[in-house]
């Protein structure tokens, strides 16, 4: 069996780990004698600290229990057992229950169900009731509800609560119980076993049901069962054998048995009556099966209304019993759906005013301090009432029915046993006047309101007379309560015993139950009536003394004490003068001005309380004097403050904040200094540590500002998760920097997260935003990018874009301009670093210098995440950044070179590092070829470009070549138009040497164990996370600043130009991406730059150029871009990389690879073997070409501006070096495609053309489809000519659900989807057709198609002089 686990960051105590030991230690045939005279004398329980102890006995129960055969009522269970252990389950059961009790975070685990289930069967009426008594301890629950999962233990409750029978045969609850209920023939009855049942014959399977009923149907009828000499089981065995009681049976028997047999004297009816009710209780609280409980009614209807009548027997019935009437009654009340049946019961017919008149009694006798009524009692009592006042329907009736005069008096026993009880009352009274004002009314004319503040003043002068005393002494006494050491249950000694200590816990409960009913009563609508009478005085001394003495009250009480202060002034202003004498608004902000509670209540409540003394010119003078805002530095900055900003509570403060500010708007200042204090706090913090300094360097032994208060070190921040503790640094040692460190990791990002969403919420208001410009407050943020103790994990570009995301729009150009300036200033010391660096790999970069650099690239993500964030919908962002000739973006450009270098690096080295281990595994393992399969240049790694590329088009199996003319003049209209040198080659290795490629073949190569000692311990994110991070938020913002000053005029349907700041950003983006792809690279160790390296860094530099050219979502090209990368040569470039890029598929070595299962494919046996990073490359080329080529996405025929930005100039009068376009879109798109054929004719002519990797085929003839089009469709389209002829060759992609619905039907999704390419449409109905004339046609996938068409096409005599003529 599988025992619980301790939670392993639990700590067991030692006073309760040695009783374990004691218990654990001792024979497990002995373990009742350590378990004697076990009292609760510990702390607060945690299930968790005694988990050793419930598995061991866990382990007694399955030595001692589970085998034996009397408990298991099956076959042979009279065989001999050895002597039951009553002492030893009585102990154990005893001391689980008192466990169970006082652990609110217990757990019930399965082998505790088989457990108790087998022991229910015991034949010793105490072991009984000790095992319900521990099953409800382990049900009862604070929160949520447990369900039972083994349906034995439900039926065996069930029959337990079933007794004797219902009312209608005379065996009721009061028969069963009252000394005079039972009439002689109730009494024989009650003697009487009889029992029912269908013993039906397994092996006559032929007899109809009805004869098998007739004839199985068995009836035991047994008078005088209490007469029997016989024990339980003989008898049990008795009648198992003659009747032959099938064993699912044999415990209902016996129960029956049990019963009938207890009948015969009044003890015994009384002990199992206590038994049904437990067992009533446990099947209400947990039956995981309403239909028991439906029986169970049914069979019963009367029972709810003889609990009820049962607690008027005051006399005749053992108070034992009508205690657990009311337990039984509150847990059916726990159950909305039949509250409705128990309030009936006890407001109507003869029970009408049963539980007020019960109430008034138990008071009187609790105050009265005699011992028939007991406090137990009085207890279950009040539990009913509270489940009852929770309904809107229940309060009104008990209210009716006078409970308000009935439990006031109770407010007036002070004796500590009580308290609990008078807490109970109390909420009870909270409840009335929450439902109704009357209520509240009748409370205060009662002089309820009175009495409460008395008991409150009696209180809290216990608290501040005894609270020195009580923080001594409560370590040695017991926190909760005493029981008896003996084995019977606590309803016996009817006198509960509590410990000081839980008396102490009751007494704080019941303040903060007087707090909310005094605040409750104040603020009753429609009362004038001000707290000047005779309790005047009371109310704010004692509300002074809890501000006094808040560490001794605790953050429950405090705010609570607050919200009565702030509810007295918002009801009646007029008293401020009032508590003012009292002194009650000076000891408020002395409390939170000497240092807050680290508690979330305690916090959330002072923005409230200083609005409400704000109300008061007298109040919002002394805020201000007292500077009262300050107390807010300390909690956004101190770790002993996190725990209690959890969940929404720092929006909640946030909001309580920005209400307090716009009430009283001459706090915005204060409020704004008191940001700009907390974010110069952190950035102290930030500052203190030079993470990358020696230990014995001077500068680590600067202090950081962290709390070191007493409170935190103390028993207020224990907790099971992890503790937070902040210790000074005014060492010089190692270890004082590493702790430093490990501490700002722990506070960074819950501290920048809560002073985010201040910010969030206060500066959504015009004149606070403008106070924070006007202080330098976007600066004093802007300052946390650059801490030096920042954790590289942090998201900061996340948190503090939240910080600015409801930033007032008045004042974004204030805060573009603070962020450029600040982006303009972090590049030059970035880019200093970079070429510091020198093209370096940063792994094998002295570990100081990396650290340095990693910790500006971090710094250099957050800012440019802000930046991105910014860019959406602020045009203000696009308007700086164009500013000063676009310096910005030119430092930006040269940051990202090097980055994109770097990055290139790293992934070259990871291929390395896994290529050398495969090389290992396949030394190990020869047979081992998956993981040689995963490096190779397998056709399968490469995604064809064709069906991937979101403006690819599928043209179905039309010919392609059917209008040579119009593609034979595109060919012929670039002849003479910019020809291109071969110098591509020399360019791509970075040199000028005349080296053969050959020895360039094997890239230079970084030791993997070199680069992981080279690595700085950094945590959650390498150098190569960060970088590829950077590598992405710098595409996003590139994109967004596009966005950004394109979007604008697109929304002008009637202008087709740009404003000059964005000319200036188009250009100076256009020259990053020239300077991008003509960079060539750094040598590494004395070599020319590995070719692997270089293509990854093209690659990645196409990739962000493709993004900058085409709208993904949108669908849509950037035809300003478009315009902007040939003008200024970046398209030429990027034309001329990719032909030096494509020559290396003829020049470097490419082994044919070996026919395998994965290669058996017709032609496919000798195809080329390239390396992965080289198609990769080719296929990023051919992606961005694709949006240059593609007709109908840079003419759209949707937006004529767009064509007007395709071709406007980008200055006036052109000047030398750049490249001119035509004014006509149409002959500008030609001269595109012309350009670009010139660049993939040499490739399609290559004879080793075919046998390239299908997925690089498939991007060719892409390209070559495009160019073929040309612009004729896009321009009939335009033209209103031909419009079906557009749809031929641009038919709709094929829709998801008409495949789907084509599947159905029985078709492959390939031939689904071959059947909606030959319709161009997508019509179910003509796909249908297709297929069914069609069925015999075979269908090709997607690599196949595209090498066919390759081949077919290049083996045309008239297409290969169609290709000559070009």
């Amino acid at each position: 069996m599988t025992k619980l686990k301790r939670r392993r960051s639990t700590e067991v105590p030692p006073k309760i780990k040695s009783f374990i030991n004691s218990v654990t230690t001792a024979p497990l045939e002995n373990i009742e004698e350590p378990l004697k005279g076990f009292v609760w004398e510990f702390d607060k329980g945690d299930f968790h600290h005694w988990v050793d102890l419930f598995n061991h006995f866990d382990s007694y129960f399955e030595k001692h229990i589970k085998p034996r055969r009397d408990l298991q009522v099956e076959d042979n269970f009279l065989e001999s057992d050895p002597p039951f252990p009553r002492d030893a389950v009585l102990q154990i059961l005893c001391v689980t229950r008192i466990i169970l009790e006082n652990c609110t975070n217990k757990h019930f685990y399965s082998s505790y169900e088989q457990h108790l289930s087998n022991l229910l069967a015991s034949t010793d009426a105490d072991v009984l009731e000790a095992c319900l008594q521990t099953l409800a301890a382990f049900l009862k629950k604070t929160l949520g509800r447990y369900s039972i999962r083994d349906a034995s233990l439900n039926t065996k409750l069930f029959s337990l609560a079933q007794g004797w029978g219902g009312k209608d045969e005379g065996l009721g609850l009061i028969a069963s119980t009252a000394q005079n209920g039972c009439d002689p023939v109730a009494y024989e009855l009650g003697c009487t076993l009889h029992f029912e049942f269908y013993a039906l014959d397994e092996l006559s399977s032929q007899v109809s049901a009805t004869e098998q009923s007739t004839q199985g149907l068995q009836i035991i009828h047994l008078p005088n069962v209490h007469a029997c000499p016989e024990t339980d089981l003989e008898l049990l065995n008795k009648l198992v054998v003659e009747y032959k009681v099938p064993p699912r049976l044999r415990f209902s028997l016996l129960m029956r048995l049990r019963f009938a047999r207890a009948f015969g004297s009044l003890a015994s009816r009384q002990q199992y009556t206590c038994i049904r009710l437990y067992a009533f209780i446990v099947l209400v609280q947990a039956s995981s099966d309403a239909d028991d409980l439906v029986s169970f009614f049914n069979s019963e209807p009367e029972f709810v209304n003889e609990l009820v009548s049962l607690l008027s027997y005051e006399d005749e019935v053992p108070e034992k019993i009508r205690i657990l009437c009311l337990l039984s009654l509150v847990a059916l009340s726990q159950d909305r759906s039949r509250q409705s049946t128990v309030l009936a019961a006890v407001t109507s017919g003869g029970h009408r005013g049963i539980l007020s008149s019960l109430m008034q009694k138990t008071i009187d006798s609790v105050i009265s301090d005699t011992t028939k009524w007991s406090v137990v009692f009085s207890e279950a009592l009040l539990s009913l009432v509270t489940v009852l006042v929770s309904s809107s329907s229940g309060c009104s009736a008990m209210r009716e029915a006078g409970f308000i005069p009935t439990l006031l008096p109770l407010l007036k026993d002070t004796d500590p046993q009580h308290l609990h009880l008078v807490a109970t009352a109390v909420h009870i009274l909270e409840a009335f006047m929450d439902y109704s004002n009357p209520a509240a009314a009748l409370f205060r004319e009662l002089g309820g309101l009175d009495d409460t503040i008395s008991r409150l003043k009696v209180e809290v002068s216990h608290i501040e007379n005894c609270s020195k005393q009580q923080g001594e002494d409560s370590d040695l006494r017991a926190r909760n309560l005493q029981i008896a050491a003996s084995a019977s249950t606590e309803l016996d000694s009817m006198l509960p015993l509590y410990s000081e200590a839980l008396v102490a816990y009751h007494r704080r409960l019941l303040m903060k139950a007087l707090l909310r009913a005094i605040s409750l009563g104040t603020y009753a609508s429609g009362n004038t009536s001000r707290i000047y009478g005779s309790e005047e005085s009371l109310l704010p001394q004692c509300l002074c003394i809890i501000f006094r003495r808040a560490k001794d009250f605790g953050g429950g009480v405090f705010s609570l004490a607050a919200t009565v202060m702030s509810d007295l002034i918002h009801k009646d202003p007029t008293c401020f003068p009032v508590l003012d004498a009292a002194g009650l608004p000076s000891a408020f902000l002395d409390a939170i001005m000497d240092g807050v509670l680290s508690s979330s209540e305690a916090i959330m409540c002072i923005p409230q309380c200083l609005d409400a003394l704000c109300l008061n010119n007298n109040g919002l003078q002394a805020v201000k004097d007292r500077n009262a805002l300050r107390c807010f530095v300390k909690i956004f900055t101190s770790k002993m403050y996190l725990r209690a900003l959890f969940g929404e509570a720092p929006g909640s403060l946030s909001s309580g904040l920005d209400e307090l500010m716009r009430h009283a708007s001459s706090l915005r200042g204060p409020g704004v200094d008191m940001v700009i204090e907390i974010l110069n706090a952190i950035s102290k913090i930030g500052s203190g540590v030079d993470a990358s300094c020696s230990p014995t360097d001077p500068s680590c032994s600067a202090p950081v500002p962290m709390e070191t208060d007493a409170e935190e070190r103390g028993p207020v921040l224990s907790d099971d998760r992890e503790s937070f503790r902040m210790e000074t640094l005014e060492q010089t040692t190692e270890q004082s920097s590493d702790v430093s460190v490990a501490n700002v990791e722990s506070l960074f990002p819950e501290c920048l997260s809560n002073v985010a969403r201040l910010l969030e919420t206060i500066l959504q208001n015009s004149d606070t935003c403008r106070i924070f410009v006007e202080k330098k407050g976007i600066d004093a943020v802007l300052q946390l990018f650059t801490l030096p103790l920042m954790p590289l994990s942090t998201p900061i570009g996340q948190i503090i874009s939240v910080a600015f995301k409801n930033f007032s729009p008045q004042h974004s150009a204030s805060l573009a301009r603070s962020v450029c300036a600040f982006l303009r200033e972090h590049l030059k010391s970035t880019n200093e670093l970079l070429v510091a660096v020198g093209g370096t790999h940063l792994a094998v970069v002295e570990s100081s210098n990396q650290a340095k650099v990693l910790r500006y690239l971090s710094s250099l993500e957050g800012i440019l995440y802000l930046s991105n964030f910014l860019l959406k919908g602020n045009s203000t962002v696009v308007s700086e950044l164009g500013t000063a000739d676009a310096d910005v973006l030119k430092d930006l450009g040269n940051a990202y070179r090097e980055i994109v270098w770097q990055v290139s690096l790293y992934n070259d080295s990871k291929v390395d590092e896994k290529r050398y281990a495969e090389q290992e595994t396949e030394s190990a393992d020869v047979s081992s070829s998956n993981a040689v399969g995963r490096e190779s240049d397998d056709d399968a790694n490469v995604p064809v470009v064709r069906y991937m590329n979101p403006v690819s088009i599928r043209n179905g199996s039309q010919s392609l070549w059917g209008g040579e003319r119009e593609f034979l003049s595109v060919i012929r209209s670039g002849e003479g138009l910019h020809r291109r040198n071969r110098h591509g080659l020399a360019r791509i290795r970075g040199g000028r040497t005349g080296r053969h490629l050959d020895a360039l073949s094997v890239d230079s190569e970084i030791p993997s164990d070199e680069t992981e000692t080279s690595l700085p311990k950094l945590k959650r994110r390498t150098p190569d996370e960060i970088l590829n991070k950077l590598a992405s938020i710098l595409r996003t913002f590139f994109s967004a600043l596009v966005k950004g000053f394109t979007l604008p005029n697109r929304r002008r349907a009637d202008v087709g130009s740009l404003s000059a700041a964005s000319k200036t950003l188009g250009t100076t983006l256009a020259k990053i991406f020239l300077e991008a792809l003509s960079f060539s690279g750094y040598s590494i160790t004395g070599l020319d730059t590995s070719l692997s390296v270089k293509c990854r860094y093209l690659g990645k530099v196409v990739d962000d150029m493709a993004a900058l050219t085409f709208d993904s979502r949108r669908r849509t090209c950037y035809a300003a871009m478009v315009n902007n990368f040939y003008v200024h040569g970046t398209f030429r470039e990027l034309l001329t990389t990719f032909e030096a890029t494509s020559q290396l598929l003829w020049t470097l070595p490419h082994p044919f690879p070996t026919p395998s299962v994965d290669h058996e494919k017709a032609g496919e046996g000798n195809n080329l073997s390239h390396s992965t990073w080289l198609l990769e490359t080719l296929q990023s080329y051919c992606r961005a070409l694709e949006y240059f080529v593609n007709s109908s996405l840079l003419l759209s025929s949707t937006s004529a501006s767009q064509a007007q930005l395709l071709v406007q100039p980008v200055a006036v009068g052109l000047s030398i070096g750049l490249f001119p376009v035509p004014k006509d879109p149409e002959v500008f798109v030609r001269m595109l495609q012309s350009q670009v054929l010139d660049v993939i004719l040499p490739v399609w002519n290559h004879p080793m053309f075919p046998r390239c990797s299908a997925g690089f085929i498939a991007s060719i003839v892409s390209l070559v489809t495009h160019i073929y089009s040309g612009v004729g469709d896009v321009k009939r389209s335009r033209s209103g000519i031909a419009g079906s002829t557009n749809q031929r060759f641009m038919p709709p992609p094929p829709d998801e659900n008409t495949i789907a619905t084509i599947v159905e039907m029985g078709f492959t999704r390939a031939r689904a989807e071959e059947a909606l390419r030959r319709v161009e449409t997508n019509s179910v109905e003509m796909a249908m057709e297709w297929l069914f004339s069609h069925n015999e046609d075979p269908v090709q996938d997607d690599d196949e198609l595209a090498r066919a068409l390759a081949l077919s096409l290049g083996s045309s005599s008239e297409g290969s002089k169609s290709w000559q003529c070009g």
